[in-house]
């Protein structure tokens, strides 16, 4: 999540420039001052994205399934919809706007970089009258002068000898200790960091620290009232962030900090104060993530194991006539399951070859399902038993249940590239994510031993409502493609649709099984 890691980075800058500007903004270490910006800045971005590992035990048994969680890159067929004046239109997605609207102010950042970048190349093409090694020296009207850019160092040609030495010397610090490169990083994080104003103000700490670094070196070698009277004669303001000035509106802070004594060594343990402050984003902002460390569970007998013993079904004519008194698999507690026929009403979804609609058939695989259920002793809820309209909300399970499990069909339409087959969907946008996993992990697991249709092998991520904004863990499953013939003729035979029901379900028991 893009918009979260951002977030957390931006709190980082904060607190760490916090501490810059309340105890060391004044100091005279300037070298320290700009190894601290340049490394708070880079653990600003570093910390937000690293991630620890805490380490559980986790006792399996040998009967566990076991289903390792994959997902597929494959675009998906399923849409939200919502309903507006009587017409059914894809949702509004606030996330995907403000991931639109990053990426378009990130691209202006950069492109006005690479303009200003080329903009100056050309002024010094367009004005340069004389070369020095590597000052350049350019006509009077210009507006590009007294500065440096990368290597390069452009001088006023106007300029009286004494002053274009003083120049030279201070923009040849600016080169020789390459803060062009400070410039092109801090520059690049404003660009990723564009709506956090702290940002800004760190950029111009760099920049006047550059200044401090440069001037303190002249004024070992310079009269430092002659120094800062050129200063002032030669201000003007700063026209962009990729240069070097030699003077720059406003001059009041270099001016102090040029004539103010140097701090003690002893001043330099303020330094210390950023490791509580470090430490602290480090618990605040590194993610954590648990991994489970599988080892045997040993029980003295049988029944100690825990979890529902439920006997593996075959599909034979006898196995689909089970009694419907059977005893029920979960004997100590009520598993409930709800099941959702997509669309319906008004809403017909797609179309089949052979003329049914996607709604129907649907509503004929959660029957089915139930059907089957029953024969279990598994209780199922259906959000729908008829040809009627529900909103998305509206199917969204109310009661306290095990599992949730939308049924759908995909097709192919004209602009689209659908799988010909079974897929099984969850959401990582829900907070329940992990053990959504767990539960599509297991049906697809038991839904890939299924014979003449193909089922895709992995997990596929959707930003749909029922599977993102469901309570309990969801599932959406698309049971083939309608507009594929081989499909077809598959879903059409009930007992096919009867095997995958009971696949489902099988999915389910051991979802239940390994604890939900």
């Amino acid at each position: 999540m893009i918009l979260f890691y951002l977030l957390k980075v931006s709190a980082c800058t904060a607190m760490f420039f916090a501490v810059y500007q309340l105890f060391l903004v004044k100091l005279t270490f300037f070298n320290l001052n700009r190894i601290y910006l340049l490394l708070m800045l880079l653990l600003s971005f570093t910390i937000p994205a690293l991630t620890v590992e805490r380490l559980h035990d986790v006792e399996k048994t040998d009967n566990e399934v076991k289903s390792k969680v994959l997902y597929s890159n494959e675009p998906g067929f399923e849409k939200d919809v919502i309903e507006v004046s009587g017409l059914v239109n894809p949702g509004l997605n606030w996330m995907e706007i403000f991931n639109y609207l990053y990426v378009i102010v990130f691209t202006i950042f950069i492109m006005r970089w690479l303009f200003v970048f080329f903009h100056i190349k050309n002024q010094l093409l367009k004005h340069t009258i004389a070369q020095e090694g590597d000052a350049l020296f350019v006509h009077p009207q210009s507006t590009l002068k007294n500065c440096s850019f990368f290597n390069t160092i452009v001088i006023d040609s106007a300029l009286p000898p004494g002053e274009k030495a003083l120049v030279i010397k201070h923009e040849t610090v600016h080169v020789q200790q390459f803060h062009a490169l400070d410039k092109v990083l801090v520059n690049l994080a404003t660009a990723v960091l564009w709506f956090n104003p702290v940002i800004y103000f760190w950029r111009n700490a760099i920049d006047h620290n550059h200044e401090f670094l440069a001037d303190r070196e002249i004024s070992k070698i310079a009269d430092k009232n002659t120094y800062a009277s050129l200063l002032l004669n030669l201000a003007m303001p700063a026209n962009h962030f990729s240069t070097n000035n030699f003077s720059k509106l406003p001059l009041k802070n270099r001016i102090m900090m040029m004539y103010k004594e140097s701090n003690s060594k002893l001043q330099k343990l303020a330094y210390l104060l950023i490791v509580p402050v470090i430490l602290v984003c480090s618990v605040a902002f590194v993610n954590r993530k648990d991994v489970e460390i599988s080892k045997p569970a040993f029980a003295k007998n049988q029944d100690e194991v825990t979890g529902v013993n439920v006997s593996p079904m075959d599909y034979s004519e006898h196995a689909i006539n089970l009694n419907p008194s059977a005893a029920s698999a979960f004997k100590e507690v009520d598993m409930i399951l709800v099941v959702d026929a997509g669309h319906g009403g008004k809403d017909d979804a797609v179309t089949a070859l052979d003329g049914q609609k996607e709604k129907d058939l649907n509503l004929r695989a959660v029957k089915i399902l139930k059907e089957e259920a029953a024969k279990r002793g598994i209780k199922v809820i259906l959000t729908r038993s008829d040809d009627q309209f529900l909103s998305l909300r509206d199917r969204l399970p109310k009661q306290k249940a095990t599992a949730f499990i939308s049924i759908h069909h995909n097709a192919t339409l004209d602009d689209q590239t659908t799988s010909k087959g079974i897929e099984v969907y969850v959401s990582k946008l829900n907070s329940n994510i992990k053990v959504a996993e767990n539960l599509g992990a297991g049906i697809l697991n038991k839904l890939n031993e299924l014979k003449g249709i193909e089922v895709k092998p992995a997990l596929k991520d959707a930003n749909l409502l029922l599977l993102r904004e469901s309570k309990v863990p969801a599932v959406l499953i698309e049971m083939g493609n309608i507009s594929d013939e081989r499909n077809l003729k598959f879903i059409n035979d009930k007992q096919n649709v009867r095997k995958m029901s009971n696949l489902i379900l099988d999915g389910f028991v051991s979802f239940v099984k390994t604890g939900c």
